[in-house]
């Protein structure tokens, strides 16, 4: 159970670290100009609720990826009960990390990959993706692809968590998957196919998301507190 719980607050810390992005970037560019910034992650991630939608059979009537609030894709409900909308809510999490390891493998950087052990203690698994970030950053940052590759993950990492409107559609069958889990998990059924599906495929997913996430914070940080200070400081 413990890994099981690991695996939870990793993915609520990938969603916390999207929403960080999304706020820190909403006042750093002018108006939704961040938008035009996450363009191709907007459109990974609309794309991702599509495909979704076509495999839970979810008729699909519209897809915008700059409608004023954000990019949305209309669909009827899904005919796959309890799990489709959670599939449809939760697709831009498996379509943005499989674009994202597109990313690594094309600028070669895949072997650099790091994976979390949810076995291992919360805080450890932490320090582990930060000394990552800081290896990632001495071994390429002198290579101007390397920046390249930056702003590409960063734009689809930022665009990796699920919309607050992605969660609201979706939240009663994300419980309900979630508490099927942990009841399989505390009977022993399935215990060992689920948590080898969680730690060598869903841990890849949350650590290449939750790396790139991190990242992006490392170099958005500084220049949100710049742009603050230097407004505080212009002349009325």
């Amino acid at each position: 159970m413990a890994s099981y719980a690991a695996f939870l607050a990793w993915f609520v810390l990938l969603i916390v670290f999207s929403f960080v992005l999304d706020f820190l970037w909403s006042r750093i560019f002018p108006k939704h100009g961040y938008r035009w910034f996450i363009t191709l992650g907007i459109i990974i991630h609309e794309l991702s609720h599509a495909i979704a939608c076509i495999f839970v059979r979810a008729k699909i009537t519209r897809i915008r990826f700059f409608a004023p609030h954000g990019g949305e894709v209309e669909h009827a409900p899904p005919k796959i009960p309890i799990i489709g909308r959670p599939i449809i809510g939760l697709a831009p999490l498996f379509g943005c990390s499989l674009s994202l390891w597109g990313l690594f493998v094309l600028f070669g950087y895949h072997n650099s990959l790091p994976s979390i052990d949810f076995s291992a203690a919360f805080v450890q698994n932490i320090e582990a993706l930060y000394q990552s970030a800081l290896e990632f950053f001495r071994t390429y940052s002198s290579d101007w692809t390397f920046w390249l590759f930056l702003y590409l993950a960063t734009s689809i990492a930022a665009s990796i968590a699920p919309s607050s409107v992605d969660i609201k559609n979706a939240i009663w069958g994300i419980i309900i998957l979630v508490v099927i889990g942990g009841v399989l998990i505390y009977f022993n059924i399935g215990k060992e196919g689920l948590e080898t599906f969680i730690d060598k495929y869903i841990g890849r997913v949350i650590s290449l998301g939750a790396l790139m996430e991190f990242f992006a914070l490392i170099v958005t940080i500084p220049i949100y507190f710049l742009k603050k200070t230097l407004t505080s400081r212009a002349p009325f």
